[in-house]
């Protein structure tokens, strides 16, 4: 194969790959967590962001499962393999959700971002640092 082909299947490999994911986590364990948005807006880094998420999760078995915030508990299912809810939640920085049995085993996780509007770290100079005029 000459390389110019060999080059076409790698580049549609790789954009099915990207195009194929999907924004929910899936673990070992055949469980499923979903958390909607996935990304908090907040004015300028260190606010606090207060929003309302969408959890959907489901499991193959039925079983007693928890949601935490990073190591808080949030809400709790007994004996179900899947649930819909919604919840006020407060973020300051990233925060990864999961999805854990009664042995406190993590089935499946989910991050959530906090992006800033004004992030000076992203924003680009109008102005460059030198000049002849």
């Amino acid at each position: 194969m000459n390389s110019k082909w060999s080059y076409a299947l790698m580049a549609s490999v790789c954009l099915v790959a990207t195009k194929t994911s999907d924004v929910h986590a899936v673990t070992e364990s055949n469980a499923e967590l979903k958390v909607k948005p996935m990304i908090c807006m907040v004015k300028s880094i260190g606010q606090i962001c207060e929003m309302t998420i969408a959890i959907q999760w489901q499991t193959a078995t039925a079983q007693d499962v928890c949601l935490y915030q990073d190591k808080q508990q949030l809400k709790c299912w007994q004996g179900t393999h899947q649930a819909k809810a919604k919840l006020n939640i407060s973020l300051e920085q990233d925060m990864t959700f999961s999805l854990k049995n009664a042995r406190m085993e993590t089935l499946a996780s989910q991050k959530v971002k906090v992006n800033a509007a004004l992030s000076r770290k992203y924003r680009r100079k109008l102005k460059s640092d030198w000049s002849f005029f």
